[in-house]
């Protein structure tokens, strides 16, 4: 079998495994762009993140309509001990005996039915009416910010796996191709111990690194279909029986922009950074409306309402008024809410402070990475040159009886590590320039803000 049969079958279990399946799902064609486009529109922690911004308006809503009026209908029965009036008793004015007897007694019941309306009207709150009205308004902007947010950490989570899956594939056929060469370097060194030029030990370490190399095969196909199944969730596409299949994109030859240029444009554009000067005025403004518990409530107030008994017909009544209450004494309790609030100030100034460390910590990082993968691309590129040459003379060689199998694997093993290398610089360049756009607030330029 290991004379004959080993090389077949290996050709065989290659196609199967590489092969287009005649049972395949539906494949759906993407290049970054749609790719982007789709997740944007179907990945549910984004949606989720949208509908924040639709409860903050409800709660401007909310806010304004403290301003206005309110206004109640009533009803009910109630059974009294003791007849009860329906209506007050008003004493004549002047007071005199002649309007005394001329007094007219209102009904008394014991059971009594009432029906009416009531409204109250605030006119004065300490100015805590405008600003929990403030307050609202700039949580639904921070909710917006979020969203941003949200929206570019996908755009460079799905742009880090689409390239991920670019470099796999492109190391998927440098594997395949150095279990090829492999193949080939066994049909050799089989046909030489037949022909008895070469030692079995030869045969058995070649057929040992064979196997080792397509073991990495599997290794790396099974990594790609995770990177596609992550994709696809990135995406929110629900059909697990549809295959993406991706596009080579140009590959980007974007330049970094100085660090004090990109920090400036990150400072202007960053959402968490906006988000923080938000939280800080939502933070003043809760100061106000504790501080405005300490002035006086002003409110207008009126009711009108009918009453009647089992025997008797409905009666009317209405009030009009204008209703203060001032604080006096609670306990020192509104105090301690002013300094709550200027506590949760000092926290949110620290956060301000903390945000802006981090995204002069993220720019230089994004930045050294694009210098860096861009410096790796040169050495790799080189080092592919020299690693085939290699592998040619070695070829050559071990043809000729002057080189052994030992050298040809190890030129093989090089020259897939230099392939590996420069794959791997080349696309965490590509991913490097993301994580700089993400980092100084900006969106990729062909993907418009929904």
């Amino acid at each position: 079998m290991r004379n004959g049969l080993f090389p077949l079958l290996c050709a065989v279990c290659l196609g199967l495994l590489f092969s287009p399946s005649p049972c395949r799902a539906d494949e759906a064609t993407l290049d970054l762009e749609s790719a982007l486009r789709f997740a944007l529109k179907h990945n549910p922690s984004l949606r989720i993140s949208e509908r924040d911004v639709a409860t903050e308006k409800y709660g401007i809503e909310a806010a304004k309509a403290e301003r206005m009026p309110k206004v109640d209908f009533g009803s009910g029965a109630t059974r009294y001990l003791y007849p009860t009036p329906l209506t007050p008793l008003v004493l004549p004015s002047p007071f005199t005996l002649a309007a005394l007897q001329a007094l007219v007694v209102p009904d008394f019941e014991r059971t009594i039915y009432d029906a009416g309306a009531s409204f109250r009207l605030p006119l004065y709150r300490g100015g805590r009416i405008t600003a929990n009205i403030r307050v609202a308004e700039m949580r639904k902007a921070l909710a917006q910010d979020n969203y941003q947010v949200s929206e570019q950490d996908l755009i460079y989570n799905v742009t880090s796996v689409y390239h991920k899956i670019l470099q796999l594939q492109k190391l998927l056929a440098a594997h395949v191709a150095s279990v090829t060469q492999l193949e080939s370097h066994y049909r050799d060194v089989e046909s030489f111990l037949k022909a008895g030029t070469a030692a079995r030990l030869d045969l058995l370490k070649t057929e040992v690194d064979l196997a080792h190399a397509k073991d990495n095969l599997l290794l790396v196909r099974n990594n790609l279909d995770s990177a596609f199944e992550l994709l696809k969730n990135l995406m929110g596409m629900e059909d697990a029986g549809t295959t993406i299949a991706v596009v080579e994109p140009k590959l980007s030859a974007a330049t970094c922009p100085s660090e004090e240029e990109s920090m400036d444009i990150a400072l202007a554009k960053r959402p968490d950074y906006r988000g923080v000067a938000k939280k800080k005025a939502i933070a003043e403004d809760r100061i106000r409306v504790a501080q405005g518990k300490r002035f006086p409530d002003i409110y207008g107030s009126g009711q009108y309402i009918k009453r009647a008994g089992d025997g008797t017909s409905f009666h009317e009544d209405w009030f009009l008024g204008l209703r203060l209450s001032f604080p006096v004494f609670d306990g020192g309790l509104i105090r301690s809410e002013v300094e709550k609030e200027k506590t949760d100030l000092e926290k949110v100034r620290q956060e301000e402070r903390l945000v802006r460390l981090n995204i002069s910590r993220e720019v230089r990082d994004a930045r050294l990475s694009v210098v860096n993968t861009s410096d790796r691309i040169k050495v790799a590129e080189k080092a592919i040159e020299s690693a085939r040459e290699t592998v040619r003379v070695e070829h050559l060689k071990f043809g000729a009886g002057s080189g052994t199998t030992t050298d040809v694997i190890d030129a093989q093993t090089a020259l897939l590590r230099a392939e590996s290398d420069y794959y791997q610089a080349l696309y965490d360049r590509e991913i490097a320039l993301a994580s700089l756009r993400k980092a100084m607030g900006e969106y990729p330029p062909d993907i418009e803000r929904n």
